[in-house]
C-alpha cells in the first residue's frame, strides 16, 4: 500500500511552512541560549566583519531573489517550480545568517535583515500552479 500523494500545491505549501518553522526555531534557540549567557561573545572587530558579511549577503540575496521573481514569470512550468523553491532557499539563507549573528553577538537587530528578505521571498514569489 502507498501513502496518498499530496496536491503539488499543497506540496509546496509545506515546503514554505517547513522553512518558516526553521527560521523561526533557530532563532529562539538562538535567544534562549544567548539569554542564558551561555556563549561568549567573538572580539568586536570580528563581529564587525561578521556583520559586513552579513549585509553584503543579504544585499545580495534579496538581489537573487528579485532576479529569480523576474525569471519565473517566463519559466515553463517545471522550471518555475524549481526556481520558486531555489528563491525561498535563498531567502531562508538570508534569515539564518541573520540568525547566526543573532546568536554569537546577541543584537536582536540583526535577526531584522535577513528574516526582511525572507518574508520578501515567500510574498513576492508565489506557490507555482
Amino acid at each position: 500500500m502507498t501513502p496518498a500523494q499530496l496536491p503539488e500545491r499543497q506540496r509546496f505549501l509545506v515546503i514554505r511552512i517547513a522553512m518558516a518553522v526553521g527560521v523561526a526555531t533557530f532563532i529562539v534557540v538562538a535567544a534562549v541560549l544567548h539569554g542564558k549567557g551561555q556563549l561568549a561573545a567573538p572580539p568586536a572587530a570580528t563581529l564587525s566583519k561578521l556583520k559586513t558579511a552579513m549585509y553584503v549577503a543579504v544585499g545580495v540575496a534579496a538581489a537573487i531573489v528579485m532576479a529569480l521573481r523576474l525569471r519565473i514569470e517566463s519559466a515553463t512550468p517545471a522550471t518555475r517550480r524549481a526556481l520558486a523553491v531555489i528563491a525561498w532557499a535563498v531567502g531562508e539563507f538570508a534569515a539564518l545568517f541573520g540568525g547566526v549573528l543573532f546568536l554569537l553577538g546577541g543584537d536582536w537587530r540583526l535577526v531584522l535583515p535577513g528574516a526582511l528578505v525572507f518574508a520578501m521571498s515567500l510574498a513576492v514569489v508565489p506557490i507555482p500552479e
